[in-house]
């Protein structure tokens, strides 16, 4: 005799899929033909048993298979540290951001179930900065040490992270005031999602930020402390005093710009280390600053380049299609997104043959 698995609807996802496509509770009602009250009711847990009928409107309206609201998953928060300028983000545009990061981690969480994310024996430790009486700028050159990181600049950050074990995931955040996010939950990989618009030097600059947020804030301080430390790490992490000094000494617009491709930092990163490093006086470092805005830097810097790619869940992806033999229709409804989304948000790359 079979056993009949009552199929349980998860309000929790039902918020995720709302909030990844950015419909009020009102423009899903006129979409879906649900009234807002039932939609409501729904996501507030006071009706928890809709019909299958309302589910799949529901389900089509936003674009998601059904077995996606019966699923068994739960959500987790935005932590409330470890993101970049948060507070300029609307409230609408960070519930989609915390939306998408939630189905990102979903999908990592059941492509790793078959997949082993492994780096090279390295790790990303959590650092105990009190005991060790460490600065940022101790723990940015024991990392370098720990991870055997030669002299001179930092080859590929992203690189560097994964390999240790680490997971950089590229978003579209919708907004230009949040840069990326980063956080720790158990039995996962330290996870770092990225803003997928930001330029290649800044890019840099906020995965070393962010690995310093990993390495030294386990426990939430106060934003502004934070932030400061993860920079400071960020600048020596990047950019290792004793080896910069002599690139950036007596600097010029000029000098910083040719450093700029051999140390892949942003020449307005250069202009705030003269300062921190004291190279340069209080009227030196604003003339560069106003030298800077008046070559129209500020709109775009020259000597740009691109982002580094990250490579941890296009691999997992790649595992699946290519070890395991799975269609994309399999990766649709494992994902719970649809073939075409799957599509779009993972661009898996064709394995080419050698024809005989």
């Amino acid at each position: 005799m079979k056993t009949v698995v009552e199929k349980i609807f998860n309000r929790d996802m039902f918020n995720v899929a709302r909030g990844a496509r950015g419909f009020s509770q009102s423009e899903l009602a006129s979409r879906s033909n649900v009234t807002q009250a039932l939609i409501s009711k729904l996501e507030n847990g006071l009706t928890v048993d809709p019909t299958e009928e309302t589910v799949s409107s529901i389900a089509k309206a936003l674009d998601f298979p059904i077995h996606f609201f019966y699923s068994d998953e739960k959500p987790h928060g935005l932590p409330p540290f470890h993101y970049r300028k948060r507070q300029k983000v609307g409230k609408k545009t960070l519930a989609k951001i915390e939306a998408d990061i939630n189905l990102r981690r979903i999908h990592l969480r059941r492509l790793f179930r078959s997949f082993e994310h492994q780096g090279d024996g390295r790790e990303i430790p959590i650092i105990d900065m009190a005991n060790n009486g460490w600065t940022p700028k101790d723990a940015a050159q024991h990392m370098r040490g720990f991870w055997m990181v030669p002299r001179g600049p930092v080859e590929n950050v992203t690189r560097l992270i994964e390999v240790a074990g680490g997971v950089v995931i590229k978003i579209d955040f919708g907004t230009r005031h949040l840069e990326a996010l980063s956080f720790r939950l158990p039995g996962m990989p330290p996870l770092i999602f990225i803003n997928e618009n930001l330029d290649g030097a800044l890019y840099r600059h906020v995965l070393a930020h962010e690995l310093g947020h990993l390495i030294m804030h386990n426990y939430p301080e106060t934003d502004d402390c934070m932030e400061a430390e993860a920079d400071e790490f960020a600048a020596e992490f990047l950019t290792p005093a004793n080896e910069i000094k002599p690139y950036i000494s007596r600097p010029s617009l000029g000098r910083l710009a040719r450093a700029k491709p051999y140390w892949k930092v942003s020449i307005k990163a250069l202009i705030v280390r003269c300062d921190r490093l004291k190279l340069i006086t209080p009227n030196q470092y604003t003339g560069l600053n106003i030298n800077y805005s008046k070559a129209g830097y500020s709109r775009g810097e020259p000597f740009s380049f691109p982002q580094e790619d990250s490579n941890a869940l296009s691999t997992a992806i790649e595992f699946h299609l290519f070890n395991l033999g799975y269609s994309i229709d399999d990766m649709a409804s494992l994902l719970m997104i649809t073939e075409d989304q799957f599509e779009e948000i993972y661009k898996p790359k064709p394995r080419l043959r050698v024809v005989k």
